[in-house]
């Protein structure tokens, strides 16, 4: 373990030092508290207002906020991890400096490693950035701090996850602008490609089934496991049941009568999705190490 510290460290250090003497980590986290604080401030005024008009305080409305807030920056996250990892290996590979890396004594997997932890860095940042937000719903109660690590802790596995498969393309390709294009149609993939795959099985079980919907219920139980690699599901299945609503208890609900929900999984949907998600990333960076293994490329 410390060996391999000392390798992806030097990694890392280098990498948060170069996004730290640029402008861009700081008009991230600008933008994103200002667009956080905007949603926040506009929902909380909005409640406020509607208890002069109605005479009391919609509870509801504090809950909703938090939903609101937190939705927003899983959202974000979603778009910016892509870019910021992307061209983690194509960008060393146009600048002809991954095979000085390779040169090293650092193995493929420390470099990978290095780069993916750099982009959480600059997560966790924005999500530490975001508790003065959050705390507007932590002050009037309904969430706890076991709520917020829940949430941090999804967001972190949703890095990982979707970093991992953006630096693996950005291993695979030569060009950092096809890298980012794929990366993109991958996260489209995992949120709305997974949905639409279940869509298009259950209208196909319903035209084949002889006594319609109750054979496709059957038929669709094993498909549903698909949506443990969506994390917009997790983050719903989350928000859920952290707000404790009865009208969204499950990801049932969510996609209405298209998708079956195993029972058996809802309890347990989140820690299910963030493991698989958390396996997925794991398979991803060792095939980004394994892209870059001298080893293991064709000769040119």
């Amino acid at each position: 373990m410390k060996r391999f510290l000392s390798h992806v460290l030097p990694v890392y250090q280098k990498e948060s030092m170069t996004s730290s003497r640029t402008t861009r980590l700081t008009v991230i986290v600008m933008v994103f508290n200002l667009i956080l604080s905007l949603v926040g401030l506009l929902q909380l005024l909005l409640t406020v207002n509607g208890s002069g008009y109605y005479g009391d305080m919609s509870y509801g409305s504090l809950l909703q906020m938090y939903t609101l807030v937190a939705a927003f920056e899983a959202a974000f996250i979603l778009f910016i991890v892509p870019a910021l990892t992307a061209g983690s290996i194509s960008g060393e590979r146009e600048r002809q400096t991954l095979d000085l890396l390779l040169c090293t004594r650092l193995r493929p997997v420390d470099i990978i490693v290095g780069k993916l932890l750099s982009c959480l860095s600059i997560v966790f940042v924005l999500m530490f950035s975001s508790l003065p937000v959050l705390a507007l719903v932590y002050i009037y109660g309904g969430i706890s701090v076991w709520d917020l690590a829940v949430l941090f802790g999804c967001l972190m596995v949703t890095t990982l996850y979707i970093g991992g498969v953006s630096i693996l393309f950005s291993a695979l390709v030569k060009k950092t602008t096809v890298a980012t294009v794929l990366s993109y149609l991958a996260v489209i993939f995992a949120v709305a490609g997974t949905y639409l795959v279940l869509v298009f099985v259950f209208h196909i079980y319903s035209l084949l089934a002889a006594d319609g919907a109750g054979i496709a219920e059957n038929v669709m139980a094993p498909w549903n496991h698909l949506l443990l690699m969506n994390p917009a599901v997790t983050f719903y299945s989350l928000f859920s049941q952290q707000i404790g609503s009865s009208q969204t208890s499950s990801v049932l609900n969510w996609y209405n009568s298209y998708i079956f929900t195993d029972r058996m999984l809802e309890p347990s949907w989140i820690w299910l999705s963030c493991g698989v998600q958390l396996a997925f990333a794991i398979l991803f960076v060792c095939l980004a190490a394994y892209a870059i293994n001298p080893m293991h490329r064709k000769s040119q």
